[in-house]
């Protein structure tokens, strides 16, 4: 099966459904089999197995169940388990599936910046701008853009950053009004930020809140790859790499100005990594991964969060 190529999202995983996806993984189970290794109850009488099983897994898209009652991974949950033996195959340096030689002017990249309350995605923060830009065939196709009312306040020190007030944001559409639209841009392509971890963590986070879904697909990191064909650059730095190759950013520490000007920057890396032999997908996710070389002394950070930036190197 085709493993997750582009950006998606499924539902939020549990103990309960990782439990399942370990022993599907080796094959189709029945109820009893099934509720006894996930839920740890040995001996469950059947009725009360088929009722759990159902109840945990049938509206789930990894799993099936047939007409026997026999439980197994539906191809969504195998794409997952092909997605994560690539994985495994690169760090071991192994032979990737051909789904992965995709040459890199074929794939489409959706590049995206968030401005935010904060850094904890998970405790508190949330989105206050979000901006989405489509890369195909090296020519920028598609943008999304948007504030977003974080519904709780945003702190002085982010206001002087990004110059997002609560005025601003006072009427603007809550993220679980804007989210179809942005996943409907989003869907399929690679998705794309500086310091993507962050863009990532955040917009899963508002997803789960809006849809109890988070996001699941290809990412790529421009802080990582431009560390890889850029290693002579003292900083990798949104502005510094924008300044490297000669590209404006309007509207700095706006979701819209930093998503093209990363999108630009993006064009520019691509073609610095085709001139170090990378031509697939795959060959970037092995460059990428790639152990670093030396330690960087740790300085201190700045106390501002960069929304698309990081810190040390990748730091806006």
């Amino acid at each position: 099966m085709t493993p997750v190529e582009g950006v998606s999202t499924r539902l939020t995983d549990t103990v309960l459904t990782r439990r399942a996806c370990e022993l599907l993984g080796s094959g189709p189970a029945d109820a009893v089999a099934l509720i006894e290794h996930v839920c740890q109850l040995p001996g469950a009488p059947r009725v009360v197995a088929e009722q759990m099983a159902f109840a945990l897994f049938a509206g789930r898209p990894e799993f099936t169940r047939d007409a026997a009652g026999q439980w197994a991974l539906a191809p969504r949950g195998v794409a997952m388990a092909a997605t994560h033996a690539a994985t495994r195959a690169i760090l071991a340096d192994l032979p990737l599936p051909a789904q992965h030689r995709e040459a890199l002017g074929d794939l489409s990249y959706a590049v995206v910046d968030t401005e935010t309350t904060g850094m904890r995605a998970w405790h508190g923060d949330r989105i206050t701008e979000v901006a989405a830009v489509v890369v195909r065939n090296g020519v920028i196709c598609e943008r999304f853009e948007t504030l977003v009312n974080p519904e709780r306040p945003i702190p002085r020190m982010i206001t002087a950053l990004t110059h997002i007030d609560a005025a601003m944001v006072r009427n603007a559409p809550v993220f679980a009004d804007v989210c179809d639209e942005l996943l409907r841009v989003l869907e399929g392509h690679v998705f794309v930020a500086h310091n993507a971890e962050f863009d990532w963590r955040f917009l899963s986070a508002e997803l789960v809140r809006a849809r109890g879904r988070r996001l699941v697909g290809r990412k790529l990191c421009t802080v990582r790859l431009a560390r890889r064909v850029l290693p002579y650059l003292r900083s990798r730095r949104l502005d510094s790499l924008a300044r490297y190759y000669d590209i404006q950013i309007v509207d700095r520490h706006r979701a819209g100005g930093d998503a093209h000007a990363t999108a630009h920057v993006l064009l520019r890396l691509l073609d610095a990594a085709r001139g170090l032999e990378c031509r697939h997908w795959d060959d970037l996710e092995q460059l990428v991964a790639m152990p670093r070389r030396g330690r960087r002394r740790r300085g201190r950070r700045s106390a501002f969060p960069h929304s698309s930036d990081g810190w040390g190197e990748g730091q806006g």
